[in-house]
Protein backbone atom coordinates (compact mmCIF):
# COMPACT_ATOMS: atom_id res chain seq x y z
CA UNK A 1 0.00 0.00 0.00
CA UNK A 2 1.46 3.70 -1.00
CA UNK A 3 1.23 6.49 1.21
CA UNK A 4 -1.21 7.90 -0.75
CA UNK A 5 -3.50 5.33 -0.84
CA UNK A 6 -3.25 4.72 3.09
CA UNK A 7 -3.73 8.22 3.65
CA UNK A 8 -6.78 8.41 2.03
CA UNK A 9 -8.17 5.56 3.92
CA UNK A 10 -7.56 6.66 7.23
CA UNK A 11 -11.20 7.09 9.03
CA UNK A 12 -12.53 10.69 9.10
CA UNK A 13 -11.50 11.52 13.08
CA UNK A 14 -7.93 10.26 11.93
CA UNK A 15 -7.81 12.49 8.88
CA UNK A 16 -8.35 15.55 11.14
CA UNK A 17 -4.86 15.71 12.24
CA UNK A 18 -3.86 15.90 8.63
CA UNK A 19 -2.40 19.17 7.05
CA UNK A 20 -5.16 21.05 4.51
CA UNK A 21 -4.39 19.69 1.15
CA UNK A 22 -3.47 16.38 1.58
CA UNK A 23 -4.82 13.04 -0.06
CA UNK A 24 -7.46 12.55 1.77
CA UNK A 25 -10.98 13.67 0.94
CA UNK A 26 -11.79 15.94 3.62
CA UNK A 27 -8.29 17.20 4.51
CA UNK A 28 -7.38 17.73 0.23
CA UNK A 29 -10.23 20.42 0.30
CA UNK A 30 -9.14 22.60 3.08
CA UNK A 31 -8.69 21.94 6.84
CA UNK A 32 -9.94 18.80 7.38
CA UNK A 33 -11.09 20.08 11.40
CA UNK A 34 -13.52 22.17 9.42
CA UNK A 35 -15.03 20.31 7.35
CA UNK A 36 -18.43 20.35 8.38
CA UNK A 37 -18.77 23.93 9.42
CA UNK A 38 -17.72 24.89 5.73
CA UNK A 39 -20.26 22.70 3.73
CA UNK A 40 -22.58 24.11 6.31
CA UNK A 41 -21.89 27.70 5.68
CA UNK A 42 -21.78 27.22 2.27
CA UNK A 43 -25.56 25.67 2.36
CA UNK A 44 -26.84 28.08 4.80
CA UNK A 45 -25.30 31.56 2.83
CA UNK A 46 -27.16 29.70 -0.56
CA UNK A 47 -30.44 29.55 1.53
CA UNK A 48 -30.29 32.70 2.86
CA UNK A 49 -30.20 34.35 -0.74
CA UNK A 50 -33.10 32.51 -1.59
CA UNK A 51 -32.20 28.53 -2.63
CA UNK A 52 -35.04 26.30 -2.92
CA UNK A 53 -35.34 22.85 -3.92
CA UNK A 54 -36.89 23.62 -7.25
CA UNK A 55 -33.92 25.32 -8.18
CA UNK A 56 -30.93 24.32 -10.16
CA UNK A 57 -27.23 24.79 -9.15
CA UNK A 58 -24.29 24.33 -10.24
CA UNK A 59 -21.11 23.18 -7.72
CA UNK A 60 -18.01 24.73 -9.87
CA UNK A 61 -15.11 22.92 -7.95
CA UNK A 62 -17.21 20.73 -5.89
CA UNK A 63 -14.18 18.75 -4.50
CA UNK A 64 -15.42 16.12 -2.09
CA UNK A 65 -18.61 17.41 -1.48
CA UNK A 66 -18.19 19.39 1.34
CA UNK A 67 -21.02 21.71 0.27
CA UNK A 68 -22.93 18.48 -1.83
CA UNK A 69 -23.67 16.49 1.02
CA UNK A 70 -26.49 18.88 2.30
CA UNK A 71 -27.26 20.27 -1.48
CA UNK A 72 -27.88 16.69 -3.11
CA UNK A 73 -30.42 15.53 -0.80
CA UNK A 74 -31.95 19.21 -0.33
CA UNK A 75 -32.67 19.82 -3.94
CA UNK A 76 -35.15 17.92 -6.16
CA UNK A 77 -34.00 15.36 -8.29
CA UNK A 78 -31.21 16.03 -11.43
CA UNK A 79 -31.09 20.00 -9.85
CA UNK A 80 -27.55 19.10 -8.45
CA UNK A 81 -24.71 20.03 -11.26
CA UNK A 82 -21.49 19.54 -9.90
CA UNK A 83 -17.67 20.21 -11.71
CA UNK A 84 -14.78 18.40 -10.17
CA UNK A 85 -11.58 17.39 -12.14
CA UNK A 86 -10.20 15.04 -9.53
CA UNK A 87 -12.89 12.57 -9.69
CA UNK A 88 -11.45 10.51 -6.77
CA UNK A 89 -12.62 13.47 -4.38
CA UNK A 90 -15.90 12.88 -5.74
CA UNK A 91 -16.05 8.85 -5.49
CA UNK A 92 -14.67 8.76 -2.20
CA UNK A 93 -17.23 11.54 -0.55
CA UNK A 94 -19.86 9.39 -2.64
CA UNK A 95 -18.41 6.15 -0.82
CA UNK A 96 -18.22 7.50 2.46
CA UNK A 97 -20.87 10.16 3.13
CA UNK A 98 -23.97 9.98 0.84
CA UNK A 99 -23.65 6.29 -0.54
CA UNK A 100 -25.11 5.14 -3.88
CA UNK A 101 -28.70 4.73 -2.75
CA UNK A 102 -29.06 8.44 -2.62
CA UNK A 103 -26.87 9.22 -5.49
CA UNK A 104 -29.68 6.90 -7.46
CA UNK A 105 -32.27 8.27 -6.31
CA UNK A 106 -31.17 12.33 -6.39
CA UNK A 107 -29.08 11.97 -9.92
CA UNK A 108 -26.97 14.38 -9.79
CA UNK A 109 -24.70 15.49 -12.68
CA UNK A 110 -20.94 15.16 -12.13
CA UNK A 111 -18.54 16.50 -14.72
CA UNK A 112 -14.81 16.38 -14.67
CA UNK A 113 -13.41 18.71 -17.30
CA UNK A 114 -10.74 21.09 -16.09
CA UNK A 115 -11.02 24.34 -18.34
CA UNK A 116 -12.78 26.39 -15.73
CA UNK A 117 -16.03 26.71 -18.74
CA UNK A 118 -18.96 26.61 -16.27
CA UNK A 119 -21.19 26.94 -19.89
CA UNK A 120 -20.16 23.60 -20.38
CA UNK A 121 -22.17 22.27 -17.88
CA UNK A 122 -25.47 23.48 -19.22
CA UNK A 123 -26.85 27.13 -18.91
CA UNK A 124 -30.28 28.25 -17.37
CA UNK A 125 -28.64 27.58 -13.56
CA UNK A 126 -30.62 29.37 -10.67
CA UNK A 127 -27.31 29.34 -8.44
CA UNK A 128 -23.29 29.11 -8.86
CA UNK A 129 -21.23 28.29 -5.87
CA UNK A 130 -17.94 28.80 -6.27
CA UNK A 131 -16.02 28.52 -2.71
CA UNK A 132 -11.99 28.84 -2.48
CA UNK A 133 -11.68 28.08 -6.19
CA UNK A 134 -10.40 31.74 -7.51
CA UNK A 135 -8.23 31.50 -4.08
CA UNK A 136 -5.87 29.37 -6.21
CA UNK A 137 -5.92 31.02 -9.95
CA UNK A 138 -4.84 33.47 -11.98
CA UNK A 139 -6.79 36.59 -13.22
CA UNK A 140 -6.59 34.74 -16.90
CA UNK A 141 -8.85 31.78 -15.10
CA UNK A 142 -10.95 33.93 -12.96
CA UNK A 143 -11.95 36.01 -16.44
CA UNK A 144 -12.65 32.36 -17.82
CA UNK A 145 -14.84 31.01 -15.23
CA UNK A 146 -16.70 34.70 -14.95
CA UNK A 147 -16.97 34.33 -18.31
CA UNK A 148 -18.39 30.80 -18.40
CA UNK A 149 -21.01 32.25 -15.35
CA UNK A 150 -22.60 34.91 -17.61
CA UNK A 151 -23.22 31.86 -20.17
CA UNK A 152 -24.54 29.28 -17.19
CA UNK A 153 -26.59 31.79 -14.73
CA UNK A 154 -30.45 32.08 -15.73
CA UNK A 155 -31.27 35.97 -16.44
CA UNK A 156 -32.14 35.52 -12.67
CA UNK A 157 -29.61 33.74 -11.43
CA UNK A 158 -26.86 34.37 -8.77
CA UNK A 159 -23.62 33.07 -8.28
CA UNK A 160 -21.97 33.22 -4.93
CA UNK A 161 -18.08 33.03 -5.04
CA UNK A 162 -15.32 34.00 -2.43
CA UNK A 163 -11.74 35.53 -3.17
CA UNK A 164 -8.66 36.25 -0.74
CA UNK A 165 -7.63 39.76 -0.62
CA UNK A 166 -4.25 41.02 -0.59
CA UNK A 167 -3.45 40.96 2.98
CA UNK A 168 -5.37 38.15 4.17
CA UNK A 169 -3.21 35.67 5.62
CA UNK A 170 -0.29 37.79 4.53
CA UNK A 171 -1.06 37.22 0.59
CA UNK A 172 0.05 39.20 -1.22
CA UNK A 173 -1.74 40.16 -5.00
CA UNK A 174 -0.88 37.68 -7.68
CA UNK A 175 0.47 38.82 -10.81
CA UNK A 176 0.68 34.74 -12.26
CA UNK A 177 -1.77 32.69 -13.73
CA UNK A 178 -3.38 29.57 -14.07
CA UNK A 179 -4.41 27.17 -10.90
CA UNK A 180 -1.71 27.02 -8.45
CA UNK A 181 -3.28 24.95 -5.85
CA UNK A 182 -2.38 24.02 -3.16
CA UNK A 183 -0.93 27.52 -3.03
CA UNK A 184 -3.25 30.52 -2.82
CA UNK A 185 -3.65 33.96 -4.80
CA UNK A 186 -5.18 37.25 -3.83
CA UNK A 187 -6.90 39.28 -5.63
CA UNK A 188 -7.56 43.17 -4.90
CA UNK A 189 -11.46 44.51 -5.29
CA UNK A 190 -10.26 46.87 -7.88
CA UNK A 191 -9.09 43.47 -10.11
CA UNK A 192 -12.24 41.83 -8.78
CA UNK A 193 -14.85 44.41 -10.08
CA UNK A 194 -12.89 44.84 -12.66
CA UNK A 195 -12.96 41.22 -14.22
CA UNK A 196 -16.70 40.84 -13.11
CA UNK A 197 -17.38 44.21 -14.89
CA UNK A 198 -15.28 42.22 -18.36
CA UNK A 199 -17.35 39.52 -17.80
CA UNK A 200 -20.88 41.69 -18.59
CA UNK A 201 -21.88 40.48 -14.78
CA UNK A 202 -22.78 42.72 -11.67
CA UNK A 203 -21.63 42.02 -8.22
CA UNK A 204 -20.61 43.32 -4.63
CA UNK A 205 -18.70 42.18 -1.64
CA UNK A 206 -21.06 40.51 1.07
CA UNK A 207 -20.45 40.18 5.02
CA UNK A 208 -20.85 36.56 5.50
CA UNK A 209 -17.86 35.18 7.64
CA UNK A 210 -15.52 33.04 5.87
CA UNK A 211 -12.66 32.38 8.27
CA UNK A 212 -9.53 33.36 5.22
CA UNK A 213 -11.43 34.99 2.53
CA UNK A 214 -14.23 37.07 1.30
CA UNK A 215 -17.65 36.17 -0.31
CA UNK A 216 -19.06 37.83 -3.23
CA UNK A 217 -22.23 37.70 -5.15
CA UNK A 218 -22.74 37.87 -8.51
CA UNK A 219 -25.45 38.53 -11.01
CA UNK A 220 -26.72 39.38 -14.86
CA UNK A 221 -29.22 41.37 -13.16
CA UNK A 222 -28.40 43.82 -10.72
CA UNK A 223 -31.46 44.47 -8.97
CA UNK A 224 -30.97 40.44 -8.17
CA UNK A 225 -28.01 41.40 -5.81
CA UNK A 226 -29.44 41.74 -2.28
CA UNK A 227 -29.70 45.20 -1.05
CA UNK A 228 -27.08 46.58 1.31
CA UNK A 229 -29.82 47.01 3.77
CA UNK A 230 -30.09 43.00 3.79
CA UNK A 231 -26.64 43.02 4.76
CA UNK A 232 -27.59 42.26 8.73
CA UNK A 233 -29.54 38.69 7.62
CA UNK A 234 -26.17 38.19 5.98
CA UNK A 235 -23.28 37.49 8.76
CA UNK A 236 -22.97 34.01 8.72
CA UNK A 237 -22.34 33.94 12.49
CA UNK A 238 -22.05 30.77 14.70
CA UNK A 239 -22.59 30.54 17.98
CA UNK A 240 -20.59 28.92 21.00
CA UNK A 241 -17.65 27.93 18.59
CA UNK A 242 -14.26 29.87 19.98
CA UNK A 243 -12.67 29.33 16.56
CA UNK A 244 -14.92 31.36 14.63
CA UNK A 245 -15.76 34.09 17.24
CA UNK A 246 -15.04 36.44 14.50
CA UNK A 247 -18.47 35.58 12.70
CA UNK A 248 -19.68 37.29 15.45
Amino acid sequence: MTAETATRNLSDAEARSLDAGEQHYTAYVGPPEEYDLMGATQFRLLTTLGLRDTHRLLDFGCGSLRAGRLLIPYLQRGNYHGLEPNQWLVEDAIERQLGRELIGLKWPHFYAFDDFRADRCGSGFDFVLAQSIFSHTGRDLVEAALAGFRLALAPSGLAAVTFIHPGEGGIAEFEGSGWIYPDCAAHSPQTISAIVRTSGLFGRELPWFHPRQTWYVLARDPGRLPPREFDRHLRGAVLNLPSWRDSL
